[in-house]
């Protein structure tokens, strides 16, 4: 399935202290009639809900994590599911001592500090449909 989009302007910005990362990220993304696009960004977190999915189950196993996280690369799309628009947010995260945590970001997740991009799509957007055989919602249509 491919699809081809135009640009939209592209919005820089940050989320405050305290915010939901996945809530602010989409109160811009609906603030701003965003249909279609990519986010990435970059800052800090105070708590983190992090999903791994398991094939095996079709399940997320969702794990928080309490601590003091730098976000090393934050990177995700916008479409559609269940007829609202949908940011799906993908993360890596660095601890203290270095190593490396990732996965799907949840809401949950609570800014330190966030700077984000967003890209706007012109052009009809994805929606995502519940898939028998994954376990997960795809772009299909």
């Amino acid at each position: 399935m491919l699809k081809t989009f135009g640009l939209g302007d592209i919005l820089q910005g940050s989320l405050m202290k305290g915010d939901d990362l996945i809530g602010g990220l989409t109160a811009v993304i609906k603030g701003r009639g965003i249909a279609s696009g990519i986010v990435s960004g970059i800052g800090a977190v105070t708590e983190a809900h992090i999903g791994y999915f398991n094939a095996g189950t079709k399940k997320y196993e969702e794990k928080v994590f309490q601590e003091n996280l730098e976000i090393v690369s934050l990177r995700g799309n916008i479409s559609y599911r269940d007829a609202e628009v949908f940011p799906h947010i993908h993360a890596v995260l660095s601890r203290r001592d270095f190593s490396a945590i990732g996965g799907h970001l949840f809401p949950g997740t609570h800014v330190y500090a966030f700077e984000f991009e967003i890209i706007p799509f012109e052009g009809k957007p994805f929606v995502r449909g519940f898939d028998e055989d994954t376990g997960l919602f795809l772009w299909k249509e």
